[in-house]
């Protein structure tokens, strides 16, 4: 008999040195490897690196998850050694995500041999690679970097790789994408212009025996909303046999996608009170344990002889009894949680386009398979409980695996139905007059996230001065923002400022958000009621289809073809545009840099016999042009010097093709271009030469190599522009005096200065020795 090698991936942030363990753990620690016949890795998830920097990362976009694949997949080759030996693989959220790549990797690759663990790493990484370049056709912009990477690696495929692996059973917890971002839409438009970061596809291996996955039916939140396999018949899974009885059971399936009362961690586990998550915890590991895997128990698994030691705790007596239907049900959008993206989960029938990757990629499911503890929930109603995503028709899998009609489930003492098929469709319509309020509460959100976005940016582009501060009549408002502002940390000083500078307009925009956020508890409140008035049949619970205008605009064709095409085309397209500008503008800012720093765009006079020293009381003017891309000036700074600089207006200053008048030395406080203006400067912002320094601004450098700089920020109420350096230079040495204002510069030789011809104006800088 073969051998049994057990993957486990944990979820974000979650591991074994963690308080609260999730399923996984809980999955690991239970199984029974007491003998070499059961092999087992536990992986912990993507955002517990020891190294912060990289857990927050880890945890914000799923970085590492790459190293979890490749571990996972060496520990499978490490222990694999002949055709008799089967996978199993459990994982929760973005752990789910990695078992699925790993048995994907496993089935398009096989298992690799290798003869030292250098070797195995260095077979694994190409395999990784390998699979990518099978799985994911469509031309990406890692395809140069693939080619080169690809150069230096092993010879691949290897001679010997073990194809004919046996992938017993897959069992994952609510899987989600693996690399995050804050918008769905972001994270589509990276995967299909960028970087494939998404699954490849939908559909389960022929080669995966079983396979079950665990869904939350409360999670509010689009970002966790899981990925599901593709469930068409004659596909990839075909309906349960029914036995002699005319009875289905879950055990005769290939794949079960089971929803489970609760959010995400609660179907997952990882809160302290995590007795929800021990209900899908119990029908995964029964699922597992009907496909051969064995766990500490002597529930099913009579010891054979009775000197052995029975389990204690027994995993399935200790699972069961820790079930309750009634556990707690967090709320993972309270605090700061609630700017997570509102979108409940609503179970379509046959169709889940929300999981579709391409066109020829749909996901089936068919009728969505309630679990009946969600049914025993509603009906106890020990605690206000009204889900509202539930379909018209559905299934129900019961405890001892049995899946029946709505007709057919009845929960003691009653003889009747919970809920018929005629009332499950009636139900179905009432609420669309629940989601009329979902729809409500979405634009409430949006205003939420719009409006904390202003409150957050306000300080970085308010005109309001000191004095603003002292003369408003509500100046208490600003003694409250620095009372405040005393307790926080020193980078918080631009916000203290920014409200404390501009009181009245702080109060409205805090006003808003706090409204806003009162606006949408209101809303949340009153669909939880209306939904339980549906779900109890109340007298005065609404019936039928709403026929107010939210309704007919929710279900007008052209409303809804809008808004897919934007979430699917239009948005991903245009952040994949803004970030592949964003990625090619940081590396020509850090390109520039260096060469900035190098000496190579600056070129120095300090050889020219014309270049002098200024003396004690000696004055130099030089004229300098808005298209100079480094004015050399020919004065050269000492050690030790100090002078007196002032600058005289020429010619008037415009500022590139668009021809925005400029005033000297750059934007004042008081002085901002309009609105248009600052959109298409906005633009150019991440070229901009001096990031933290707005656009003109007079920047004067010392020497042509190591970047000295200084420079002038205008006074809104002073028009002379004049200012003291004293510049660092080296004891006794020379440094010439550069000039030039601050725009937006390409890091490119020959192209430095491509977005400084298009500026016109003049002015005259005038320096003086005072040291």
């Amino acid at each position: 008999m073969g051998r049994k090698i057990i993957l486990l991936s944990d979820g974000t942030g979650n591991s074994s040195a963690k308080v609260w363990r999730t399923n996984v753990w809980r999955t690991f620690e239970a199984l029974d490897l007491s003998n070499n016949d059961q092999v087992a890795f536990y992986d912990d998830g993507v955002g517990t690196s020891s190294f912060k920097p990289i857990a927050i990362l880890g945890g914000a976009f799923g970085l590492g998850l790459r190293r979890n694949v490749i571990a996972l997949y060496k520990f499978a080759c490490r222990n694999y050694r002949n055709d008799d030996d089967e996978l199993f693989g459990f994982g929760f959220s973005r752990g789910a995500f990695t078992i699925r790549i790993v048995m994907g990797l496993i089935d398009s690759q096989g298992l690799v041999k290798a003869d030292n663990e250098v070797e195995l790493h260095s077979l694994a990484s190409a395999a990784y690679r390998a699979y990518r370049r099978a799985r994911y056709h469509h031309l990406k912009f890692e395809a140069p970097y693939q080619w080169i990477r690809n150069k230096f690696g092993p010879d691949y495929p290897p001679k010997e790789a073990r194809r004919n692996v046996k992938i017993r059973f897959i069992g994952v917890w609510d899987t989600v994408a693996a690399y995050g971002m804050p918008v769905d839409e972001m994270t589509r438009g990276i995967h299909q212009y960028i970087w494939p970061i998404e699954l490849p596809n939908n559909r389960l291996s022929p080669r995966v025996m079983r396979a079950c996955q665990a869904l939350a039916l409360d999670e509010e939140r689009t970002t966790f909303h899981p990925q599901l396999w593709d469930e068409t018949p004659g596909v990839n899974g075909d309906l349960a046999a029914s036995d002699a009885e005319g009875r289905r059971f879950i055990k005769n399936e290939r794949i079960s996608q089971v929803w489970f009362a609760g959010v995400h961690t609660n179907v997952g586990g990882g809160y302290p009170d995590d007795a929800l998550a021990y209900i899908p915890f119990v029908w995964m590991i029964t699922e597992a344990k009907r496909c051969g895997l064995r766990f500490k128990s002597d529930y099913a698994n009579e010891p054979p002889s009775p000197d052995l030691m029975i389990a204690d705790p027994d995993t399935f007596k200790n699972a069961i009894s820790k079930r309750d239907k009634d556990g707690r049900l967090y709320d993972p959008r309270k605090g700061l949680g609630g700017y997570y993206r509102y979108g409940p989960r609503k179970l379509v029938p046959f169709l889940y386009p929300e999981t579709t990757k391409q066109e020829d990629d749909e996901v089936g499911v068919g009728l969505a398979k309630i679990h009946e503890s969600v049914f025993r929930r509603i009906e106890n109603n020990a605690h206000a409980y009204a889900p509202v995503g539930l379909p018209p028709y559905y299934r129900i899998v019961k405890d001892d695996g049995e899946i029946v009609s709505p007709d057919k489930f009845k929960i003691a003492p009653a003889t009747k139905p919970f809920e018929t098929s005629v009332a499950a469709a009636e139900r179905a319509l009432a609420q669309e007059h629940v989601w009329n309020e979902v729809w409500k509460r979405r634009i409430v959100y949006f205003a939420t996230v719009g409006a904390t976005l202003w409150l957050v940016l306000f300080p970085l582009v308010s005109a309001a001065q000191r004095y603003d501060e002292y003369t408003s009549p509500i100046r208490w408002v600003s003694d409250f923002v620095r009372l405040v502002g005393g307790f926080l940390p020193r980078f918080a000083s631009t916000w203290i400022d920014g409200y404390a500078r501009a009181p009245g307009w702080f109060l409205a925009l805090a006003g808003l958000v706090a409204g806003l956020l009162y606006a949408s508890s209101r809303i949340a409140g009153h669909t939880s009621n209306l939904m339980a008035s549906i779900w109890r049949r109340s007298s005065g619970a609404p019936s039928g289809l709403p026929e107010n205008w939210i309704y007919r605009l929710r279900s007008n064709s052209h409303y809804m073809g809008f808004h897919d095409n934007l979430k699917r085309t239009i948005a991903p397209a245009f952040f994949a545009i803004t970030f592949l500008y964003l990625g090619l503008a940081l590396v020509s800012h850090l390109l520039y840099e260096a060469l900035d720093v190098a000496g190579y765009t600056c070129v120095h006079g300090d050889a020219d016999p014309a270049a002098t020293v200024l003396e004690l009381d000696q004055t130099r003017r030089v004229e300098f042009k808005t298209s100079d891309l480094c004015k050399a000036t020919g004065i050269l700074l000492e050690h030790r010097g100090r002078y007196h600089v002032s600058v005289q207006p020429g010619e008037r200053w415009f500022n590139g093709v668009a021809r925005i008048g400029t005033p000297v030395g750059g934007f004042s406080a008081k002085d901002r271009p309009a609105w248009f203006e600052r959109v298409y400067l906005s633009l150019f912002l991440p070229l901009r030469r001096e990031l933290s320094k707005d656009w003109f601004r007079i920047v004067l450098r010392f020497g042509h190599v190591g970047g000295e700089e200084r420079s002038y920020e205008p006074d809104p109420y002073d028009d002379t522009i004049q200012f003291n350096i004293t510049p660092t230079i080296a004891p006794n040495g020379k440094e010439e005096l550069f000039v030039f204002v601050n725009d937006a510069v390409i890091g490119i030789p020959g192209l430095y200065d491509l977005l400084y011809r298009n500026n016109s104006g003049t002015a005259y800088l005038t320096v003086k020795r005072t040291r």
